[in-house]
């Protein structure tokens, strides 16, 4: 009888903690920016999609098309920024969050391609908007 009631609350916090992973890792509810600077750890899902064939288009399209750099000429309508530190913030699909020097740019994919770039509008911390004032 106590094997029975512990087996089935065993299964009930089972069920229970498989529900709230599987809500927590839907791409919809995952925030696209899982840290707020280069010096945090990144997640486990942005390290696997840094090291991914999506992760290389991403950071051959910065140094290409964002930084001028290679080969190739600049693309049309895509901004051009000064060469400057770069990291990933977060992925969620299909957008990655990068931060190139002091910007936060959104980068939308169209499969394994860069349809945009825009600028994301990302807080300051407190410490950051009291030097700037």
């Amino acid at each position: 009888m106590r094997f029975r009631l512990a087996l089935t609350i065993l299964a009930v916090a089972g069920a229970a903690v498989l529900a709230v992973d599987v809500a927590t890792l839907r791409a919809g509810t995952r925030p696209l920016i899982d840290r707020r600077s280069c010096l945090d750890n990144p997640s486990s899902h942005t390290l696997a999609l840094d090291t991914s064939t999506r992760g290389d288009a991403l950071y051959r399209f910065v140094y290409a098309t964002l930084f001028g750099l290679g080969p190739y000429a600049p693309r049309a309508g895509f901004p051009h920024v000064d060469v400057a530190p770069v990291c990933t913030l977060g992925w969620r699909e299909p957008m990655a969050a990068l931060k190139v020097g002091p910007r936060v740019l959104l980068v939308r994919f169209a499969g394994s391609h860069v349809e945009s770039v825009r600028p994301a509008k990302v807080p300051q911390p407190a410490s950051e908007v009291a030097q700037d004032g």
